[in-house]
This record gives structure tokens, C-alpha cells and sequence, in this order.
């Protein structure tokens, strides 16, 4: 996913995101050009300041974020 086109097609504050997610606008700027990854430990809070799903951010975390159900298992 183009983090940078997301931001912009939705209209998004780089500030609000980064204080959201507890991330600097630097960060931010890594992350958007592929050099870093978010953490683990503000993943989730990222994803919900960009409106998207965990999956999405960091796919490699969903299931840490999202255990499987009973009817998973099933």
C-alpha cells in the first residue's frame, strides 16, 4: 500500500497521525518511503490514525492483533 497517496487521498494530518500513533513526522517520512517499518508497540495505534486495518500496515502482525476465533480453528 502507498502510504503517501492514502495520507493525501483521505486527507489526513501528518501531525495528527504522528501524535496519534506517538511517532515523529521523521518517522513518519520513513515509513512512507519503505526505509522503516512502525513498531510493534504502535502498530495498531497507526493503523487506527490512518483508518486502516492492521493488516494493511503490518500484515506480518495480524495475527498477534487479531487471534484466531473458535470458528477459525473449525
Amino acid at each position: 500500500m502507498d502510504l503517501t497517496e492514502h495520507i493525501k487521498a483521505h486527507g489526513l494530518s501528518r501531525a495528527q497521525i504522528c501524535e496519534a500513533a506517538g511517532i515523529s513526522r521523521g518517522m513518519l517520512s520513513l515509513i512512507e518511503r519503505g526505509k522503516r517499518r512502525i513498531g510493534t508497540e504502535r502498530a495498531l495505534a497507526f493503523a487506527n490514525a490512518l483508518g486502516l486495518s492492521i493488516d494493511a500496515v503490518r500484515p506480518d502482525l495480524a495475527d498477534l492483533f487479531n487471534p484466531p476465533t473458535s470458528e477459525d480453528a473449525a
